[in-house]
């Protein structure tokens, strides 16, 4: 029997996919799978607790799984190191540190859920389609999508094939009387935009969090590891307490669009 399984990020679009499936407009699923990195905002968090009720309200279960904690393994010199995209600065110019978290922390925990879900073991081959998993992939990141890496596995990507884009999953949100869901990614992602940067700095927690993250790239174990390169979250490749991420109206900068809504709010 093949089972249909969300993949829940807690973020805009998967949110967006999971009430249009309670609201009817999509396919039921059987299951939905949250990768929990250990390191999301809180607002994520309290989100994450609202779709729980709204899953056991549409009887679908909500499985939170984990593959450590990304921010205290990074830190920690008796854990594998899963390598970032943190900005480096060398001798040789710029680059860009590997990306193995998203790996390790959101695909791989899901990976196990999935193949426990379909009755398999770990590394057992399945010529068999035992698992749909339904992804929230928006139309304006169509570049993302993949194939699985399994036989056993194939991928539903519903706001594709029906060309939503992220800003209309939004406007989906506040249409049915929700409030637009947050963003999900870690509080330390060094794909963060300044825009990003600042939701993390209104949380006064979250950007102590980030800014001794930051520090400590440059010194301990990151710092061993990388020496002599320095790494950085922002894309200044400077410390992020010293990056200006004002927005322009902060530095007294108006702009023609000041008054227009752009449909990007929650972005």
């Amino acid at each position: 029997m093949t089972i249909r399984v969300l993949s829940l990020g807690a973020g805009v679009q998967s949110t967006t996919l999971l009430r249009m499936i309670i609201h009817g407009e999509l396919p039921p699923v059987d299951h939905a799978v949250f990768s929990d990195t250990g390191w999301e905002p809180q607002p994520v968090y309290d989100h994450l607790q609202t779709l729980q009720k709204e899953c056991d309200t549409a009887g679908i279960p909500l499985h939170i799984v984990s593959n450590g904690n990304i921010r205290n393994d990074a830190l920690d010199p008796s854990k594998r190191f899963a390598s970032m995209p943190v900005h480096i600065l060398n001798a040789k110019g710029q680059a860009i540190g590997r990306r193995q978290c998203t790996a390790e922390y959101k695909i791989k925990p899901l990976m196990a859920k999935q193949r426990e879900l379909a009755g398999l073991k770990p590394g057992e081959r399945c010529k068999e389609h035992r698992v749909t998993t339904v992804i929230g992939i928006s139309w304006d990141e169509i570049q993302r999508v993949k194939d699985p890496a399994f036989s056993w596995i194939k991928h539903d990507y519903p706001l594709i094939d029906k060309q939503i884009r992220r800003s209309d999953c939004i406007k989906w949100n506040t249409d049915h009387g929700y409030p637009a869901p947050p963003r999900s990614s870690c509080i330390g992602c060094p794909y963060h935009s300044n825009a990003e940067w600042r939701a993390i700095r209104d949380d006064p927690v979250s950007w102590a969090d980030a800014i001794d993250f930051d520090e400590q790239l440059r010194s301990g174990r990151i710092g061993n590891l990388l020496a002599p390169s320095q790494a950085f979250l922002h894309q200044a490749r400077k410390p992020l307490s010293d990056v200006d991420i004002r927005s322009e109206e902060e530095r007294g900068q108006m702009t023609l669009f000041d008054n227009e809504c752009e449909g990007m709010c929650g972005v």
